[in-house]
């Protein structure tokens, strides 16, 4: 018997019957209903939800309305959008406010049973956090697995607190950074630190990946599938069965195979190339990327849906050139190594070379930098020598010249210009803009409005 608490707000009372009919039949016990969609914001006060079920079109206050009120007081409960084909849209763009899914009516048992389970889920996910920044002793213990991760950054202290916080739940997560900024290093403590540790962790290069064989890859094939299938093959998917699987370089996805991977995710199962049978999965799915995603979507390259099935967590790390004295500690770090891998004897770096090493803006990041300080050393012969480093010099582009008026901006213009900021710092999401920018998200949504017209 399932304890969870869950709302179901529809102004249709033989849906809401039939839903919580079907919700007792699947063990959810503690089940409430609500025709009146006004009433819902003194229910909130009232009790302690941990799911809502909202259905878009309602006379009293309509769904996204409502979405929006419970969003602002109660941002920690999942709510899912239900919703009538003239009201598609709407619930669409409750997704993009902070909806965890919308499902049409009248919904597949199916769909809206493995909805719930994986919106509850994320309901734990909340819970995980609260605990985990109360719990110092589990922390401690946590932050033993970031030891190889060399570090005295306070941004990427809040890396570790954001792995901390998805780590222990089965939601998909999105990791973003620069080439050679660590990404990989993330998705394998997000895996060592889940409760599926000790299952397989599956690392997936797209990037690497010939185009024609990216869905017998992942997904497998049965023997005599297409041309060249002598026998049947299991893919990456299978492989990381009971684990996590590590898809880098999501953007590289092809976008017929993008609709693809979204069903894999909502329904929790793959079928093989030439095959009808379904296979379904255990899995806990980590994508990273370097490109800038949102753009991505807005330029039609990379479906919307998906990207926001991916970003259930969210994890940026930060540049190299934005760690501050983590250049220094990381030159001497890999300075260490050098002289143990190529037998050398070399005190220490010049003062000279260790700020032009800061100066420097890494476009390759840690990796980069660790090739920089050991081609240095293995091009030093001296076993007593300040190692001075020749590191590649980043091309500039001198800019044009400005006119001192195309400097100056009105007051309109760079106030949107600093919301257009905000939202791309916050990965699009309105909810966190509103917040950091002291308006309401409804002002935050009629101010985009206005801005586009």
């Amino acid at each position: 018997m399932n304890l969870s608490s869950i709302l179901i707000v529809d102004d249709e009372t033989s849906f809401l019957r039939s839903m919580r009919r079907l919700l007792w039949q699947e063990g959810y016990s503690n089940v409430s209903i609500e025709a009146n969609s006004s009433n819902v914001p003194s229910l909130l006060n009232k009790e302690e939800f941990d799911l809502i079920l909202l259905d878009v079109s309602m006379p009293e206050i309509d769904g996204v309305t409502l979405l929006e009120i419970i969003l602002a007081s109660h941002p920690e409960i999942p709510v899912i959008m239900i919703t009538a084909n003239h009201s598609y849209k709407s619930a669409f763009d409750s997704v993009k406010l902070g909806a965890y899914e919308y499902l049409m009516k009248p919904p597949d048992t199916n769909r809206i049973v493995l909805t719930i389970q994986r919106a509850l889920e994320q309901r734990i996910l909340h819970k995980e956090r609260d605990s985990l920044r109360s719990n110092k002793v589990a922390n401690l213990k946590n932050r033993e697995l970031f030891s190889n991760i060399i570090t005295n950054s306070p941004a990427m202290e809040k890396v570790f607190n954001l792995v901390e916080i998805f780590a222990p739940t089965n939601e998909t997560v999105l990791v973003t950074g620069e080439t050679g900024a660590g990404k990989d290093l993330i998705a394998e403590k997000l895996h060592q630190l889940s409760p599926k540790k000790k299952g397989p962790f599956v690392v997936v290069n797209l990037a690497s990946i010939s185009k024609s064989l990216f869905e017998s890859e992942l997904y497998g094939h049965e023997k005599g599938a297409f041309t060249g299938a002598t026998g049947e093959k299991a893919g990456y998917f299978e492989a990381a069965n009971g684990g996590s699987i590590f898809l880098d370089e999501i953007g590289e996805l092809p976008k017929e195979l993008q609709s693809k991977l979204l069903r894999t995710i909502q329904y929790g199962e793959i079928t093989r190339i030439g095959s009808s049978k379904p296979i379904p999965l255990d899995i806990r799915i980590i994508a990273a990327t370097n490109r800038d995603l949102p753009e991505a979507v807005s330029i039609g390259e990379f479906r919307a849906d998906l990207f926001y099935r991916l970003n259930r967590g969210y994890i940026p790390i930060p540049p190299l050139r934005e760690r501050g004295n983590d250049i220094k500690i990381l030159a001497n770090h890999f300075l260490k190594i050098g002289c143990t891998t190529f037998n050398k004897n070399i005190l220490g770096i010049s003062p000279n070379t260790l700020v032009s090493l800061q100066e420097y803006n890494y476009p390759g990041n840690v990796r980069e930098l660790e090739n920089i300080i050991l081609n240095a050393v293995a091009k030093t012969h001296d076993n007593e020598l300040i190692v001075e480093i020749e590191f590649p010099k980043t091309k500039t582009v001198t800019p044009k010249p400005k006119s001192p008026q195309n400097d100056i901006m009105s007051l309109e213009q760079a106030l949107q210009k600093h919301i257009n900021f905000v939202l791309e710092q916050m990965n699009g999401n309105v909810t966190k803009a509103s917040g950091i920018l002291g308006i309401s998200e409804r002002t935050l949504q009629r101010r985009l409005k206005q801005m586009k017209e």
